[in-house]
């Protein structure tokens, strides 16, 4: 429902007409609006007294709709609204309702109250003290308008001679609107407090955080003709500046920014470092020895050639310029198509935490497509140089090409590792125990509970790994979770066939088994395939027989960092993982299974796994545990 208009007269009707009265009619709308009315400020009113204040807010704003935010009545509508507000502390709502409702009525005692007390909130003592003067000179017996006036006296000092009277004057006893408002003003004096409190904590945080990235630094960028300027922290992250220069510059297109490096040569910016690299340079060359406290955070400015990327049909430049001008000068080209707007991308937290899951259990680089794209689009603005010759720059296209199907490659591949760590966890059904108590902990259990989704899953990562070798065929990492999926798979059938975990195990094979059987060979083979085509490991360097020196030793309770495996050392890994489960397998169907746990152990000696792992293993081994227990 919506208030009608008012009427106006029509052009036909004369001065004479319009000062004639009228006979009323009554209006069957207005009825409806104004029963509607009535009911909207009874609802609001029970909300309010149910202290539900932000629904009676809106059911007071609903009610002045249909009245008209002008009429009379609308006066004592703003007034409650600002009181729904007060109880919610929106200090601004108060303020503007309750202004609305004084300049209908100017004497709205509840208007005034709630208004001055929004005022005082806020520290503006100076306009509370004067709507509280007006609230009690309008009405005298108001409590609230009394109490809010008096709080803005001074104390009285104590009665008596010197001070030292025998008898204090009684102190008159409080109403309960008095202890009511000298709660809500103890409350918000302690909120204002926290208020504060917490700004200077955020402000001592931030100065904190400003400190570690490291002094400011002018940043001087240049796009043909255009030079801006603005200062960032000297260890800014990269996503963060490419976000500041697209600010700067938001008519340029996909680009790329270099600085000039201490040998002269134009140098891409690609990662922290780089920037960190561009700011070192800045400080040596012609400025080197040049003071620099007079300058903004004691650095000498950095200069960035921003190089707008076009496409390779776009026309050379005519005017003349040649190196990182010609390529910014491509902007005033109109005949060539320029690619995408650049685009800098927030990655989320989730994002991230996947990223540290895949490292961790997959060994997998979660940003190395992003470092092959950013290496892929660099080669690309090389090759469109003036300078570079056709033949030259085909071999650099062609290595761009290179980085650009790998990084696609290595995307299918990440994407087929999310459904086999989804999997992986729908078929977890934690570790077996160890047979004595405190023992070493007992092996990874499957379970086949969910049988029909793991499946789905490892289906689904089978076609994003097929899907990353149709892209590129010797991308061997999808080679190597194929034979991985194949692994888990059989895990999954040895579940089905209740050959995982601490039940019984059955007294001869099924269909399950058998399949598992063949899962188990089949990733072996392919372990075996992939390793043959794999280059062999760099020969490690001798260590030096001379003792290091004693500051050159690590610190007490240092831990060194562990050596990142080779690929071929992670393939042993995951080939005797496959061995060991078999033999695990074969010894709870009662069949030969010591050759391949022999075997299986070959492998991890030969990744380098360490005795005391390798030990470890072997306690849990149902084979072996059986073995104890006879």
């Amino acid at each position: 429902l919506h208030p009608r208009p008012a009427h106006t007269p029509s052009q036909g009707e004369t001065t004479a007409e319009m000062g004639k009265a009228k006979m009323q009619v009554p209006d069957d709308d207005d009825a409806v609006f104004a029963q509607r009315a009535v009911e909207l400020k009874d609802e609001a009113q029970k909300l309010k007294d149910g202290r539900h204040f932000a629904k009676a807010a809106s059911a007071y704003q609903q009610c002045i709709e249909l009245v008209g935010a002008s009429a009379p009545s609308a006066a004592d509508l703003f007034a409650a609204k600002a009181q729904c507000h007060l109880s919610l502390r929106h200090w601004a709502d108060v303020v503007a309702d309750a202004t609305r409702a004084l300049k209908i009525a100017p004497k709205n005692v509840d208007a005034l109250v709630s208004r001055a007390r929004a005022y005082q909130a806020t520290g503006q003592e100076k306009k509370a003290k004067a709507d509280a003067a007006a609230a009690a000179a309008s009405d005298g017996a108001h409590e609230a308008a009394k109490a809010l006036l008096e709080s803005f006296e001074p104390k009285k000092p104590i009665a008596g001679l010197g001070g030292m009277s025998l008898d204090k004057p009684s102190k008159p006893t409080k109403s309960k609107a008095d202890q009511q408002a000298e709660q809500e003003d103890e409350l918000r004096k302690k909120q204002a407090a926290l208020i504060l409190k917490q700004r200077q904590e955020a402000e001592a945080r931030r100065q904190a955080q400003q400190r570690s990235w490291g002094p400011p630094v002018t940043v001087k960028a240049v796009a043909g003709a255009d030079v801006r300027t603005f200062v960032v922290p000297t260890m800014i992250a990269h996503k963060d500046l490419m976000s500041a220069l697209q600010k700067k510059f938001p008519d340029v297109s996909a680009f790329t920014v270099r600085y000039s490096g201490p040998d002269g040569v134009l140098k891409p910016i690609s990662t922290r470092h780089d920037f960190a690299a561009a700011v070192a340079a800045a400080q040596g060359g012609e400025n080197k020895g040049k003071p620099a406290a007079n300058l903004y955070g004691g650095l000498h400015p950095v200069r960035l050639i921003i190089s707008e990327l076009t496409r390779l049909d776009a026309p050379a430049c005519e005017d003349g310029a040649t190196g990182a001008e010609a390529a910014e000068g491509a902007e005033g080209s109109t005949s060539g198509q320029q690619l995408a707007p650049n685009e800098v991308v927030e990655i989320d937290e989730w994002i991230l935490d996947f990223a540290a899951l895949f490292r961790e259990h997959l060994g997998i680089d979660a940003e190395a497509h992003l470092d092959l794209h950013a290496e892929g689009l660099d080669k690309c603005n090389h090759a469109l140089e003036p300078q570079v010759s056709i033949e030259d720059a085909d071999a650099v296209l062609d290595e761009a090409a290179e980085k650009f199907q790998e990084a696609a490659a290595l995307a299918l591949f990440n994407w087929g590792n999310v459904h086999m760590c989804a999997a992986r966890k729908a078929m977890d059904g934690g570790r077996d125990p160890p047979l004595e108590e405190g023992g070493p902990p007992g092996a990874a259990v499957a379970t086949a509970d969910d049988r029909d989704e793991v499946v789905d899953r490892l289906d689904e990562a089978k076609g994003r790994y097929e899907a990353a070798l149709v892209v590129k065929p010797d991308f061997h990492d999808a080679t190597v979770a194929l034979a991985q999926r194949r692994y888990e798979r059989a895990r999954l059938l040895c579940a089905a066939a209740g050959l995982s975990g601490a039940g019984e195990s059955p007294a001869e094979g099924n269909e399950d088994s058998d399949e598992a059987e063949a899962e188990f060979s089949g990733a072996c083979a392919d372990f075996d395939a992939v390793l043959a085509i794999l280059p062999e490991d760099p020969p490690k360097p001798p260590e030096p027989a001379e003792k290091k020196e004693p500051e050159q030793e690590k610190k007490e309770g240092e831990e060194e960092e562990a050596e990142q495996p080779s690929m071929r050392a992670q393939v042993q890994v995951m080939w005797g993982n496959t061995l060991f489960e078999q033999s695990q397998m074969r010894a709870r169907l009662g069949k030969e299974w010591r050759p391949l746990l022999d075997v299986a152990v070959e492998k991890f000696k030969g990744a380098g796994c360490a005795e005391a792992d390798i030990e470890q293993a072997l306690k849990v081994h149902r084979g072996v545990r059986a073995e104890k227990e006879a």
